[in-house]
């Protein structure tokens, strides 16, 4: 009797004990299924499906375990900097029990960090805005260089492309022969109350050869005034010109200075005050290749110092202009019209001599590609 009541008590105690066990199995098994579809949410970065599971949940008995789980993965994403999100989660489960104390606090800790985030993301953006604007400022100072100096085509999907330099050459010389078929000279003797004016020939001859840094050239040019129209004193006046030239080329080309020889001549007669003949040593400055659309201008100023090497000549200076238009250009050589001017100024004793004459004239020069 004993050992049955034995055998029935162990029967009894163990099921009692299998009894309790099912429901707190049960549990755990719930409680996993919505930590699950808590991750997912903030997978997702749902606020609204973590409302719906918490909201679902805030009357349960083991609420406080989906809580915690849930303030756990919002202060994961305070770690990984996450506030944004981190802050909608909090505010959701201080919605569904405003009794959690560390909610509320950790929602003020998230709005400051957030706060202070958005405060360097401002400041990195305004240092981004400020690198992009002088970006563009250089990229369009660039883009007006290369407009100048180089030129461009279009592609078919509506790009600039800048192929080639504007100074760009597949030769370093440039010569360029002139002959004026027409000059007309006006001769003026202002001490002596003289004018006379008179037709002449004449030709011209520039070289330039372009090294890295420098450029080195010659200009020769001479003129013969054979021909008067009026004022006629029985003589033949003339000039001639041996000039050479250099520039930096490194700077620019276009400038170029100039030292040589220069003469002035006239044919031996008694009858005349004009002065010649002398030739003289020169310094001077000149503008070459000056490019005003397709007109390409040159000019040049020089002092004949060696005036002082003749008496009654207290000064002398010569100076030229240019302009030609090119009619005709084929694969090496180039025509053009040529329209220039040349001044003689001598300063005398007896008064002021001038020489000014209108040159129209044909030029023929290399084509630099």
């Amino acid at each position: 009797m004993n050992i049955r009541k034995r055998i029935l008590g162990i029967l009894l105690t163990g099921l009692l004990t299998i009894t309790g066990l099912i429901p707190l199995y049960a549990i755990d098994a719930y409680v996993t299924v919505i930590y699950r579809r808590i991750d997912i949410a903030f997978i997702n970065r749902s606020d609204s499906e973590l409302n719906v599971i918490l909201s679902e949940n805030n009357t349960d008995r083991n609420y406080y375990l989906m809580e915690n789980y849930t303030m756990k993965k919002i202060r994961r994403l305070v770690i990984d900097l996450e506030y944004d999100f981190a802050m909608k989660a909090d505010l959701v489960v201080i919605d569904n029990n405003l009794d959690n104390m560390e909610a509320v606090e950790l929602y003020s800790t998230i709005a400051a960090a957030l706060e202070k985030q958005m405060e360097q993301e401002r400041i990195i953006e305004e240092k981004r805005q400020f690198e992009l604007a002088r970006f563009n400022a250089e990229k369009e100072k660039q883009k007006t260089v290369l407009s100048k100096e180089y030129n461009s085509v279009q592609t078919p999907g509506g790009d600039t492309v800048y192929v080639k330099s504007k100074e760009e050459k597949y030769t370093s010389t440039w010569w360029k022969l002139a002959f004026g078929m027409f000059d007309g000279y006006l001769i003026n003797d202002v001490g002596n109350s003289y004018s006379s004016f008179r037709y002449g020939i004449s030709a011209d001859f520039n070289y330039e050869y372009t090294f890295d840094k420098l450029l080195i050239g010659a200009d020769l040019a001479g003129q013969a005034i054979i021909l008067p129209f009026s004022g006629n004193d029985g003589t033949i006046i003339g000039e001639f010109e041996a000039v050479p030239k250099f520039a930096f080329a490194a700077l620019t080309k276009k400038l170029q200075f100039r030292t040589g020889v220069a003469g002035v001549l006239r044919s031996s007669t008694d009858e005349t005050n004009l002065s010649g003949p002398f030739v003289s040593p020169l310094v001077g400055v000149g503008l070459s290749n000056l490019g005003l659309g397709k007109l390409s201008l040159s000019a040049n100023a020089d002092w004949l110092f060696g005036h002082f090497a003749y008496g009654g000549l207290n000064y002398a200076m010569k100076s030229s202009l240019n302009m030609g238009l090119p009619i005709a250009e084929m694969e090496k050589f180039k025509v053009s019209f040529n329209l220039g001017a040349k001044d003689t100024l001598l300063v005398r004793d007896s008064g002021l001599e001038n020489r000014l004459g209108l040159i129209i004239g044909i030029g023929v020069e290399n084509v630099i590609k």
